[in-house]
């Protein structure tokens, strides 16, 4: 799952006594993970970075461009945009990985990122909010438009079908403790 480092992030700052990082595989998709993260920790992912080449974020990337379209779907684009130094919807060259993680290639992006039905998630949540960028316009030519020659609700009920896949809390998937598991679901199901 891309989002493992924002679950550890969740984990270790809601867990009262815990002392030292968690290593798991967590039983939730990056959607929860990403909700959750701006549910329960506010501003705290503004304050994150995970690039190996540029601090706090290179703007560059399969897992860049994923992470900035979950920011920006759950917490704040300005924010967001602010935290990275720049719109990664409007970057140019950005397009070809947007193309990746959307699903418009035909395969699964390679670095740690979720599966192009949480990013074209993401994307449906900026479009209903009026966020606009290059690809944004990119998700609604190939994607939101081929969906609304069915009609508005189809277009509803496919993005509510993906976000309550995705939004799943599972008891299996992991290998925790069920003492610590009892605790970290109790934070999950909120």
């Amino acid at each position: 799952m891309g989002g493992s480092w924002v679950f550890g992030i969740c984990v270790v700052y809601y867990l009262a006594g815990a002392n030292s990082f968690l290593i798991s595989t967590p039983p939730i998709h990056d959607v929860k993970i990403f909700e959750l993260l701006f549910q329960l920790a506010n501003q705290l992912p503004y304050a994150t970075n995970s690039c190996n080449f540029e601090k706090p974020w290179c703007c560059r990337g399969e897992k860049y461009c994923y992470v900035f379209s979950g920011f920006c779907a759950y917490g704040e684009v300005d924010k967001t945009i602010e935290t990275f130094g720049n719109n990664l919807f409007e970057m140019e060259e950005n397009l070809p990985i947007w193309e990746e993680l959307l699903g418009l290639k035909g395969y699964i992006a390679w670095e740690c990122v979720g599966i192009p039905e949480e990013t074209q998630l993401y994307f449906y949540q900026l479009y209903v909010r009026g966020i606009q960028g290059k690809a944004l316009s990119l998700f609604e030519g190939k994607i939101l438009n081929p969906l609304m020659k069915k009609g508005e609700e189809h277009v509803k009920e496919y993005f509510l079908e993906i976000e309550e896949k995705y939004s799943q809390v599972y008891d299996s998937h992991h290998t925790m403790p069920e003492w610590l598991w009892n605790k970290i679901k109790a934070v999950l199901e909120t």
